[in-house]
């Protein structure tokens, strides 16, 4: 379910005093199966841009087409359309409202009008995606812990079985367990196929290892739309926007400045140590080591 950008503009508050323009222009694609991850500072518009993706906002000028449709359009299908975008916002375990986890995560396909099996097999498949055992199912999700509060809450997105998913910071405020869990989750979804990711994040880190692509937006445009590597060797201009590059590419950049011989675009862990290794290899067979 491929989904285009063009043009777009969104306008908070128009003809007031708090007028504030968080999109200017802003004109992307992406493709099915892409796994795509947003950064910029606070206020670049990420947030903005992705509650467009699903017809939660409409811009103010241009378009945004899902899967060749205009969500302008004034017959578009808008419960289509959010039922294919799946959006996750911020800190989602606070939209939490059942008795029970199982309710929660039927509340959904409840609303498709599927029946009873068909609900229940959805609320089972969409639990073990995320990782919450069945006996956690009728209990009430305001008894869990927090990662299993977003757990749950993440689920309920999934048991709508979306083409396209998007997260607004899906491991914020999460422990460093938690946080892991979290991103592994979601890495291991795409990996299941047949769905887009699109990722808002603030952790270079977290971009750089599980994203093919990054946008940056920079006070509400794009600044660069590019693969990680080719985002990163940007590092000048980043720290200019208020971000900074992977703590990898950071270390290897401080070795390259020692004289180590590492390539350029490097900014995973297992490709720094690969290259690291690589280097001290030379080094001991030229008898320097």
């Amino acid at each position: 379910m491929p989904i285009e950008v063009v043009n777009a503009t969104y306008i908070y508050m128009p003809g007031t005093p708090f007028e504030t323009r968080a999109l200017d222009g802003v004109s992307l694609s992406i493709a099915d199966g892409e796994f795509v991850g947003i950064i910029g500072h606070t206020g670049s518009g990420k947030s903005t841009l992705v509650q467009h993706l699903n017809a939660l906002l409409k811009p103010t000028l241009g378009s945004v087409y899902v899967n060749g449709l205009n969500l302008n359009d004034k017959d578009a299908n808008l419960r289509d359309v959010r039922r294919a975008v799946g959006l996750v916002f911020q800190y989602p375990e606070y939209q939490l409202f059942e008795e029970t986890v199982r309710k929660d995560i039927a509340f959904g396909p409840n609303n498709l009008g599927l029946e009873a099996a068909d609900v229940e097999a959805r609320v089972r498949e969409a639990a073990q995606i995320v990782g919450l055992s069945e006996d956690l199912l009728d209990r009430s999700p305001f008894e869990l812990s927090g990662g299993q509060k977003r757990r749950v809450a993440i689920a309920g997105v999934l048991a709508m079985r979306p083409n396209v998913l998007v997260l607004d910071e899906p491991a914020a405020g999460l422990d460093p367990r938690g946080r892991r869990e979290m991103l592994a989750l979601v890495r291991d979804y795409h990996a299941r196929g047949g769905v887009t990711v699109i990722m808002v994040s603030h952790s270079m880190d977290d971009v750089a290892r599980m994203c093919s692509r990054i946008i940056v937006m920079n006070h509400g445009r794009v600044a660069f739309d590019a693969p990680p590597a080719q985002v990163f060797a940007h590092g000048d201009e980043l720290a200019a926007m208020g971000l900074g590059i992977p703590a990898c590419a950071q270390l290897a950049n401080r070795l390259r400045e020692k004289g180590f011989a590492i390539p350029k675009g490097v900014f995973a862990l297992e490709e720094l140590a690969g290259a690291i290794t690589a280097c001290l290899g030379a080094e001991g067979e030229d008898g320097h080591a």
